[in-house]
């Protein structure tokens, strides 16, 4: 008797390696031997008669445990460590470079080179230092013609990547140390030092280039970008409104090199050998050679590994004999990818391309017994049901929200995406040659593409077409895989109908349960203010948002957190003033809330009488959108869920010069919880709220949003030892060109007592009160 798919059981056994190092567990003898018994247990809960009565011949590989245990830890470990440059400077310095060119990415404006064996020259005080690092990808301007294993000699400005400071945010450093790469340069001058290069890479890199002008010559520039991303992992080429119409519909995963595309080129290829006579062996490994051949030419990306590793080992079990097993193969590919990369783990594209087979090896399997009489329609229902029932807690952890057509819209997309494949990779090949019968070839794949985005457009009319649910927390998604697992392993033992209505079931623990506190986030917007309050109502208030600094803050900074936080929906967008590091966010909100399921109700703007352009210009822009403009002066309240706000400053009839001083000033309360929030408020303006404070307002608050980021013409003395905050927030960049909180600021902060927390240093604040008792979570400490 042997155990069944040992590799799955080895593979388990690596990832228990990182489980261990991301929890601090030293790897010592007593955890060996103690995840050794934990292992052997649960493999006789699984075989307990097995084990009893017969004799397990392939039990040798028990002993491999403890390796991959320590492996896994180990190469987590050193995957994780700092690179040797990261403490001698802070975010950037100049330097000289001098590494091997591995690949070459052609953007738009500039080409983006990988290199590898860096040797890193600096000046760093005065004194010359030699460091030795792994990767970097750098920056080149000039598009100059390079070849693929050049030794470049590069001077320019190292930088680092730059981590995650909002819930929500991409986490570039993340991303790049997932794919071993170190630091990202942006070159000032390159030149080639060895002209020796990799004559193979060369002319597939050769290749990939003459497929995109093809394309680009014999379809639509939409189309051919299209094509450029699913056939050649040139996502860059894509239209940014069709890769938006794809992925809110649940179909961007076309878009990458999958299973499907190097199946139907292994597999068609190697038929086509087997009919013309070709002996298997030959046939088998001419078809790995080209498929091989195609991940380097795609840049080998987790779903292109994933899938070559696994068609590799369905032709070599054909080849021997042996009966080919999706999962064993599935694992055997994952334990390579970890091994080149343990972080691929928290890889959003490893864990759907591996969820999407667990899926398919699965739960598919169980959703088929139900069905007695089977067809073509309702197998492809099936697959596409079962791969969402795996990767539903991936998607929602990654993206946030789910589209609730998508399993209809697969339905009708993924049946033609093999005709895509195969006419695309032949037209390609034949265009080389003879370019009109590339033309009359693409005609089909023309349509196909005019076809799903005809498809997407329908789908993103229809009500309700994306749910915002939030991220789900770990314990959520932990049991939402457990149940996943009883019901696998149940399945023969109950009832199929229960079953079914269990695995349904789990979806209702991706609703969050309403929270009773209320929540104020400061993010993290550079040289800006974004503060986002929920009341237990879940009325939400976004006040302020935009950066003088950060590009695209609202698309890349201020919208994932709402999506992170399960919000589709701002109350209330209030505008202390109209200066674009308080606004520009907010504008890109309400200009392409439609796009991005954002519903905003009311722009609430301070009621002055001098209204410059930028002003006039946002209520344009919101009239425009569908967005209720609301005007707000001394006095006012919006009160919702026990939370309100009170308007301390201006009133309607109040000029100055200055339109930091015409900032909104709320007065924030719950139950016994107090914020002021003074946006970019100078002296004038605080003396007349001082002059309220006077009359009996009051005065002494838990937390005070500190005025104009932390300058010192804001934020007097006088008007602090009136309010008297427990805690400061100030909201600035780091190393802004003000010098942003000033020195003279922090002392006036420090003499009242107050406890002073900062964006650039903490990233996003986020505090959590009940009114009564108040907690302040700085995201920087959650990492």
């Amino acid at each position: 008797m042997n155990f069944k798919r040992p590799l799955v059981w080895l593979l388990v056994s690596y990832f228990l390696g990182f489980g261990l190092y991301s929890f601090d567990v030293p790897i010592n003898g007593v955890v060996i031997i103690s995840v050794f018994l934990f292992i052997s247990i649960i493999l006789y809960l699984v075989y307990p008669f097995h084990l009893i009565k017969y004799k397990i011949r392939n039990y040798y590989f028990l002993l491999s445990i403890p390796i991959l245990l320590t492996l896994g830890y180990t190469l987590l470990s050193k995957q994780l460590s700092p690179a040797s440059m990261d403490s001698i400077f802070d975010s950037k310095l100049d330097c000289e470079i001098t590494g091997q060119l591995t690949m070459i990415e052609e953007k738009n404006e500039y080409n983006l080179l990988t290199l590898k064996e860096i040797i890193v020259s600096t000046h760093y005080s005065n004194n010359p230092n030699t460091y030795h690092i792994n990767k970097i990808i750098v920056y080149d301007s000039r598009k100059m013609n390079y070849k693929i294993g050049n030794k470049l000699s590069i001077s320019g400005q190292i930088v680092k990547f730059q981590k995650a400071s909002n819930p929500g945010q991409f986490n570039e450093y993340l991303y790049y140390k997932t794919n071993n790469i170190d630091y990202k340069v942006f070159a000032d001058n390159i030149e080639i030092i060895n002209s020796s290069y990799s004559r193979f890479k060369q002319y597939l890199y050769k290749i990939k280039g003459e497929f995109v002008d093809i394309y680009y010559k014999i379809l639509p520039t939409k189309n051919a970008g299209v094509l450029s991303a699913m056939i050649l992992g040139e996502k860059s080429l894509l239209d940014p409104f069709v890769k938006r119409l794809y992925q809110q519909n649940g179909i961007s995963h076309i878009l990458s090199i999958s299973g499907l595309h190097v199946s139907l080129l292994g597999i068609s290829l190697f038929k086509l050998l087997r009919k013309i006579r070709i002996p298997i062996l030959p046939s088998t490994l001419v078809s790995i050679f080209i498929i091989f051949s195609y991940g380097i030419l795609t840049n080998f990306s987790v779903s292109t590994n994933r899938a070559v590793v696994m068609i590799i080992i369905f032709m070599a079990a054909d080849l021997i004999g042996r009966t080919y097993d999706i999962l064993s193969a599935a694992a055997l590919s994952a334990f390579i990818i970890c091994i080149i990369s343990p972080l691929e783990i928290v890889n959003a594209g490893f864990l759907l391309s591996f969820g999407a087979i667990l899926g398919i090896g699965l739960i598919n399997p169980i959703l088929t017994s139900f069905i007695t009489k089977k067809n073509f329609l309702l197998d492809g229902l099936l697959i596409s049901i079962s791969i969402q029932v795996m990767t539903i807690p991936i998607l929602l952890y990654f993206f946030y929200e789910l589209s609730t057509y998508s399993i209809l819209i697969n339905m009708i997309i993924l049946p033609l995406s093999s005709i895509i494949v195969l006419v695309s990779i032949i037209a390609g090949v034949i265009g080389c040659f003879i370019l009109p019968i590339s033309f009359f070839l693409i005609g089909s794949v023309h349509y196909i593409l005019i076809c799903y985005e005809l498809v997407c457009r329908i789908g993103m009319s229809l009500p309700n077409n994306n749910i915002v649910l939030g991220r789900p927390s770990i314990l959520v998604i932990i049991t939402y895989y457990s149940v996943i697992c009883l019901l696998i392993a149940l399945n023969h033992k109950v009832k199929k109908k229960r079953n079914l209505f269990c695995t349904l079931l789990l979806l209702v623990i991706f609703i969050k349960p309403a929270k009773v506190d209320f929540r104020v986030t400061f993010l993290d917007v550079g040289q800006g203010d974004g503060i986002f309050m929920m009341a237990p109502n879940k009325t939400s208030f976004f006040i302020d948002g935009g950066s003088s600094d950060i590009k695209s803050i609202g698309q890349y900074r201020i919208l994932p957190f709402l999506k992170y936080n399960g919000v589709d929906r701002l109350d209330y967008a209030i505008i202390t003033h109209t200066d674009n590091d308080h606004i520009s966010g907010v504008k890109e909100l309400i200009i392409n809330a439609k796009d991005n399921n954002l519903r905003i109700e009311y722009l609430v703007l301070p009621n002055i009488k001098t209204k410059d352009d930028s002003y006039k210009d946002l209520v344009n822009i919101a009239s425009s959108n569908g967005v209720k403009v609301l005007y707000i002066e001394k006095g006012d309240v919006i009160k919702s869920g026990g939370v309100m706000l009170t308007c301390l400053h201006p009133d309607s009839n109040y000029i100055s010069d200055s339109k930091n001083d015409t900032s909104t000033v709320l007065s924030v309360r719950y139950k016994q919880f107090d914020m002021l929030l003074t946006g970019d408020l100078e002296a004038n303006g605080e003396d007349k709220v001082l002059q309220l404070f006077k009359d009996n307002i009051e005065t002494d608050y838990d937390v005070l949003k500190v005025a104009h980021h932390g300058s010192k013409y804001s934020t007097q003395i006088e008007f602090l030892n009136v309010i008297k905050p427990e805690y400061a927030i100030i909201s600035c960049s780091k190393d802004n060109s003000y010098g942003h909180p000033h020195e003279e600021l922090i002392n006036r902060l420090e003499t009242v007592g107050s406890n002073i927390l900062i964006t650039k240093d903490s990233g996003a604040i986020t505090i959590r009160t009940n009114g009564d008792d108040m907690v302040i979570e700085p995201y920087k400490d959650k990492e």
